[in-house]
């Protein structure tokens, strides 16, 4: 689970960072504005954020 956490969370950073995907077009497949942009990478960031400390509390609790 803590590696799957950590993963999930790696990619996450890195495809709000990034900007490409998917979920940075609208459903007509042009890309968003920018302020709908900001939020899906704000999204896609705290999403990472929140799945790190996911894995950092699930390898504290394997370890114990």
């Amino acid at each position: 689970m803590a590696a799957l956490a950590l993963l999930g969370g790696i990619y996450f950073i890195i495809a709000g960072i990034i900007g490409k995907g998917k979920a940075f077009t609208s459903k007509m497949g042009t890309p968003l504005t920018g302020k709908e942009f900001k939020a899906v990478k704000y999204t896609y960031i705290a999403v990472g954020v929140l799945l790190l400390i996911v894995a950092a509390v699930s390898a504290v609790q394997l370890l114990e």
